[in-house]
């Protein structure tokens, strides 16, 4: 009985845990050129302890509101990774921005109205289910 339940447990971890859950396919992702927008601030990605990450970070305004866009972007692949503007490296005080659209292109994601983005000096691409930075990049103006 005991080996029974200890194997249906062992079941249940392996089934519920998705190695890589994210989307693969280029995502193209893009400002309109016609829409008038300014950069606010930008940076590089740099790998974090967890995973591989590449690409570009740009916060611009676009009319009344601010986005997040990962341009030319690549990271690793895994469970439940996120986007976030952190104050810190590691994300303690941060605005979680959505679910990673996809490991690779172009994307852009809605920053909400009340962030002070002052306050955020990073975006982060983090793993929220295991807690692992796959990478980040420094935002400056």
């Amino acid at each position: 009985m005991k080996t029974f339940v200890i194997t249906g447990l062992l079941m249940v971890v392996f089934i519920s845990c998705k190695k890589e859950s994210t989307i693969t396919q280029p995502l193209v992702e893009t400002i309109p050129p016609t829409v008038m927008v300014t950069v606010k601030d930008s940076g590089n990605f740099m790998n974090g302890p967890y995973g591989s990450v590449s690409g570009l970070a740009k916060i611009y305004k676009n009319g009344a509101k601010y986005q997040l866009a990962l341009e030319n972007f690549r990271s690793d692949n895994g469970p439940d990774l996120k986007v976030y503007l952190s104050k810190e490296i590691q994300p303690v005080n941060f605005v979680n921005l959505g679910s990673l659209k996809s490991t690779n292109g172009n994307q852009l994601y809605d920053i909400p109205a009340g962030a002070v983005l002052s306050d955020y000096k990073y975006a982060l691409v983090h793993c929220q289910q295991y807690n692992h930075l796959f990478g980040y990049a420094a935002l400056k103006t």
